[in-house]
């Protein structure tokens, strides 16, 4: 009778500790995205919904952005623990006003920046944009980077036309033919495909990486003060990312990270989030990802360098900022 009482106890009291420890209280995080909750980002929307964060201890909130620039500076004041954003933003924040922020994991490891053209029009390849006519928004990386383009694929610059519009009216103008190609990034590929199908046009992509641009691109970034600070915050973050990254960016779990995209963003078509899951796994998981030279996030020093180069040239930076000032790979879960 004893023995059973005592074995009681010592269940009782299991019990108690693990329900004490499910209660310990989860620390609150705001991740802030570059722009607005599109396919690209399924692996953040995957690990919270499967819960990943909270196994770390996380109450992670994830907010909209309105931009790279600008996530760059809310997350500068504190208005989140980390954000999303251009790596080509975060170089410039550093080198023209000092921002005190770092990146802590690469995710696109490619730039996905590409010329949408229509099918039919005799544009095939880089070289023959040359003497068309483009559009583009005001301060949009695209044009920013295109000398480089142009450079690469060995035609003048400058014989482009290039129309100034607003975001919306890109793809419309594509597609009735008012210009011969509009900059968007490749992810965004399918919901231009379906906008192109309903006026039976087709469009081709052309990608800026295929003609041999090698920088990183979007970044998770976070406050120099928070990665001296309270490193072990971001090293929970960073794990459930990378969970969430191994998970929805696996080809066949495509479909299923667009369907939980939609359970917190109903307003995002499933087609379009699926194939920009899509586009977005091959910038994230690279060559040099698939065959183990790095892990997940995962920055090497030379393309860092080749990066902010590439960044401090086209965007006429004010300094070069030192390579290793940029980054950081201490917080990652795995490193190679």
């Amino acid at each position: 009778m004893l023995a059973r009482l005592s074995a009681a106890l010592v269940l009782l009291l299991a019990i108690v500790t693990v329900a004490a420890a499910q209660q310990k209280p989860l620390r609150p995080f705001t991740f802030i995205l570059d722009f607005l909750p599109y396919g690209e980002y399924t692996p953040y929307f995957t690990a919270l919904d499967k819960g990943w964060y909270r196994a770390e201890g996380l109450d992670v909130k994830i907010i909209r952005g309105a931009g790279s620039g600008d996530t760059v500076k809310r997350i500068a004041v504190g208005q989140g623990e980390a954000g999303s954003a251009d790596f080509s933003a975060l170089v410039a924040a550093k080198a023209n006003e000092d921002i005190k922020v770092r990146a802590v994991a690469a995710y696109f490891r490619r730039p996905p920046h590409s010329i949408f053209v229509r099918e039919g029009t005799g544009i095939n390849s880089a070289k023959d944009l040359a003497g068309k006519t483009l559009s583009i928004t005001p301060g949009n990386s695209h044009g920013i980077l295109f000398p480089l383009l142009a450079k690469l694929a060995g035609f003048p610059a400058d014989s482009v036309k290039w129309v100034t519009m607003d975001g919306a009216a890109m793809g419309p103008a594509l597609i009735t033919g008012r210009v011969d190609g509009a900059p968007f990034f490749a992810n965004h590929e399918a919901r231009l495909q379906k906008q192109a199908k309903s006026q039976g046009v087709t469009l081709k992509r052309i990608a800026y990486a295929d003609s041999g641009f090698d920088m990183y691109s979007l970044v998770i970034f976070a406050r120099e003060d928070t990665i001296a600070k309270d490193a072990d915050l971001l090293r929970a973050f960073l794990r459930g990312t990378v969970r969430g990254v191994k998970h929805a960016f696996a080809k066949e779990n495509h479909a299923e990270g667009a369907k939980i995209l939609l359970k917190f963003h109903p307003e995002v078509d499933l087609d379009a989030a699926l194939g920009a899951a899509t586009v977005a796994s091959t910038y994230t998981l690279t060559e040099e990802v698939t065959s183990g030279k790095v892990a997940i996030g995962q920055f090497e020093p030379a393309r860092v360098d080749r990066s902010r180069d590439v960044y401090t040239e086209y965007m006429q930076l004010k300094k070069r900022v030192a390579g290793a000032d940029l980054y950081t790979n201490d917080l990652l879960p795995e490193k190679k």
